[in-house]
Order: structure tokens, then C-alpha cells, then sequence
């Protein structure tokens, strides 16, 4: 195993050395050279995740967080792999720990894993398979979003409706009425979100469309179809805060 570099160690009193080094196995140098190329590549990854990731969420903010990640975890597994007594440790610390902020996006999760991934190999010393690694699985990440994007030729947005409706407007025929317009001129069509009152309607759309020119057409037949139709269109790139 490795050992901490004497002239580190050399002037210090015997029992500030056990209580520091008790083990007597973290090289420093070799830690902060990890330290480092991890703060790197958790940059890179998320930057990576903000341009290619399709995660319905804040990801400027969410990605800010891989690097403390991958930090802490290289620093835990370049102390635990030191002592079987602190692996066991970790164990029983980690049993009482519980994070619960909620995952809502699959994808987000699989980059978490990817941190994750990528700093135990460094923490474990595996510094050249994890650059490798990391290189690799980011451009082929890239490559297949980019081949997938080229294959769908569509572009996905939130079109937001809000009209007036009479009080004797029948609440079965508002969500159709709705679809029958924009299945006419979408790919694809997720509603999210629909609230009705007694003379307004509020609905949220995710569709996917091929040109600006079927906007146009759906916005015509909506303000042709409904009173006082308001029509509000938000790329899913430009959410507010990503």
C-alpha cells in the first residue's frame, strides 16, 4: 500500500502523527491530483449534461452539483480503501443517511451514476481507465443524440390554451375539441395540464411538430374555433431557468 510522504510526517510529535495518520496509507499527492482531474471531468459531464440532456428541470443548477459530488465520493473511497475497519464504518454511517430529495427525470439520475461511476475508479487509483472512460461514454452519448435528433426531424414544445367558454359548455367536449384541432397538425400530442372553471379553460400541451408553418395552421384554427383563445408557445430547451 501507499504511505504518506515522511518529510510530511517526519517533524511531527508520535502522537500527533497516529492521531493523523493512523494508517499511514493516503498518499496527498495522489489525492489531490485526483481531486483535481475529478473536478475536471464533472465539469466537462456537465456541461455535457446541460447541452444534450432532455431532463424537464433546472439543469444549470443540477448540474452545479456534480462536481461536489464527485469530490466527496473520490475523497470516501481514497480514505476507505485505507482500513477495513473504515469500509465497515462507512457502512454503518451510510445506513442512518438518508437523502430525500426526489429524482423526478430518469436521465438525471443515470449522470448522478455517472459521477458516481467515474469517481470511485478515481478514488481507487484507476485514474487513466476513468479519464478514458469518461471521454468515451460522452461522445458516444453525444453521437446518439445527435443520430436520434436527426431521426425524429421534430422539435418538441409546451403550447399553453387559454379561452373563455359559456357556463353551459359541457365539460366532456372541451378535451376534445382540443384534440380534434391539434391532431390535425402534430406528430405527437401529451397533454399535461387542464383546469376548467365556469368560463374559462386553461390547457397544457407537450406536441411535437416538424415546421413553424403547423404553429401557424393550430393557432388559425384555434382563434377560428374558441372566443378570446389565448396561445402561449415555449420551446423545451427555453424553459425558464435551464
Amino acid at each position: 500500500m501507499e504511505s504518506v510522504d515522511p518529510l510530511l510526517v517526519a517533524y511531527l510529535p508520535k502522537d500527533i502523527r497516529s492521531s493523523l495518520f493512523p494508517y499511514a496509507s493516503v498518499s496527498l499527492a495522489s489525492l489531490m491530483l485526483n481531486l483535481v482531474i475529478g473536478y475536471i471531468l464533472s465539469s466537462l459531464i456537465g456541461i455535457h449534461f446541460r447541452k444534450y440532456s432532455t431532463a424537464f428541470g433546472n439543469r444549470k443548477d443540477f448540474s452545479r452539483l456534480f462536481p461536489i459530488l464527485m469530490l466527496s465520493v473520490i475523497l470516501i473511497i481514497t480514505v476507505v480503501k485505507a482500513s477495513l475497519a473504515l469500509a465497515l464504518g462507512l457502512v454503518g454511517a451510510l445506513s442512518i443517511v438518508r437523502f430525500r430529495t426526489p429524482i423526478k427525470e430518469p436521465e438525471e439520475l443515470v449522470y448522478l451514476f455517472l459521477n458516481i461511476g467515474l469517481a470511485i475508479a478515481l478514488g481507487a487509483g484507476q485514474t487513466f481507465a476513468a479519464i478514458t472512460a469518461c471521454a468515451v461514454i460522452l461522445i458516444l452519448i453525444a453521437v446518439s443524440k445527435k443520430r436520434m435528433a436527426r431521426s425524429l426531424q421534430e422539435q418538441g414544445l409546451f403550447l399553453s390554451i387559454s379561452y373563455s367558454v359559456e357556463e353551459t359548455t359541457s365539460r366532456e367536449t372541451i378535451l376534445s375539441d382540443l384534440k380534434n384541432i391539434l391532431t390535425n397538425h402534430v406528430l405527437r400530442m401529451d397533454l399535461s395540464r387542464l383546469d376548467f372553471s365556469n368560463s374559462k379553460v386553461d390547457a397544457l400541451f407537450f406536441i411535437n411538430v416538424h415546421t413553424a408553418e403547423e404553429l401557424d395552421s393550430i393557432i388559425f384554427d384555434l382563434n377560428k374555433k374558441f372566443h378570446q383563445v389565448q396561445v402561449s408557445i415555449l420551446e423545451q430547451n427555453d424553459i425558464s431557468g435551464l
